[in-house]
């Protein structure tokens, strides 16, 4: 037990520290092995010589939150001490991951920052399988994007230069989508001409009601006083018709009854008669 205990106090006597703040202005210190992996660290280290005293710490981005530097710390303690399996290994990744959403997109976009490759690929590939089978909406609500698209530009063609079939169907469901989007549209808009406010006063409106529109009763009118001009049209060329028929009609005088025979005369009778039953068949029909 005493010389494992002398061991690692000997192992804690040769390890050295860096100073790093985060961005609450909170600094503490981390070991040195950790510029191994973080890319930052190192160059602000080797550039710089910040981090080597609590004066100068070396100043982490502003997506690195004291929460998320406890997790990257633990997670790189794991992987930095030798004689772990890669089965242990691959074990401790799968619980690490194992949290809710928000926090996992926070330690993914905080490794991201720092530039740690293998958290980064560790995390991502944890939201993707928890993203896989989501709907364009649901995706925006776990990563809290907002949605400021267009339906039209959600129901936009995919380019495809490489023939992928998967696009092909996608890009054929975003076809059916986009017709019954129009055709929706379509009924909206019908819906909106249907529900316009008819602006005219309520007269008109009340004789449209009853069949009688202000162009309907205009024409009527203008039909009736047509008919009613070639009646009276009628009428006086009858009228100058008799008068010329009266002119002709023979008298009585003995004179004149003379030179025609009884029968003659009922002749001529009858013709006068004739035509003007004709003319007043004219006048009835107008």
């Amino acid at each position: 037990m005493s010389s494992n205990r002398s061991s690692l106090l000997a192992k804690e006597a040769k390890t050295s520290y860096i100073w790093i703040q985060i961005k609450n202005g909170l600094i503490q210190q981390v070991e040195e092995e950790l510029s191994a992996v973080c890319p930052i660290i190192h160059r602000e280290m080797s550039g710089t010589g910040k981090g080597s005293s609590k004066n100068n710490p070396i100043h982490l981005p502003e997506e690195v939150s004291p929460a998320m530097l406890s997790l990257i710390l633990q997670y790189w303690k794991f992987h930095l001490i030798p004689g772990h399996s890669d089965k242990e290994r691959r074990s401790f990744d799968e619980k690490f991951v194992k949290t809710n959403t928000d926090d996992l997109l926070e330690l993914a976009l905080a490794a991201h920052a720092l530039q740690l490759r293998p958290l980064v690929d560790l995390t991502s590939g944890a939201l993707a399988r928890r993203i896989g089978g989501c709907s364009n909406d649901e995706i925006r609500k776990i990563f809290h994007v907002p949605d400021d698209l267009t339906e039209e530009e959600k129901l936009k063609h995919l380019k495809n230069p490489t023939n992928d079939p998967f696009i092909r169907l996608l890009n054929q469901s975003l076809a059916r989508k986009r017709k019954k989007w129009k055709e929706q549209n379509e009924l909206k808009n019908i819906d909106l001409l249907n529900k316009q406010e008819d602006t005219r006063p309520i007269e008109d409106l009340l004789e449209f009601i009853n069949g009688k529109d202000k162009g309907t009763c205009k024409s009527k009118k203008e039909n009736r006083r047509r008919k009613s001009q070639a009646q009276n049209s009628s009428v006086n060329d009858l009228d100058m018709t008799d008068r010329q028929d009266s002119t002709t009609i023979p008298s009585n005088d003995d004179s004149y009854s003379e030179g025609y025979s009884d029968q003659e005369k009922m002749r001529e009778n009858d013709r006068i008669v004739a035509d003007f039953a004709r003319k007043l068949n004219v006048v009835d029909y107008y």
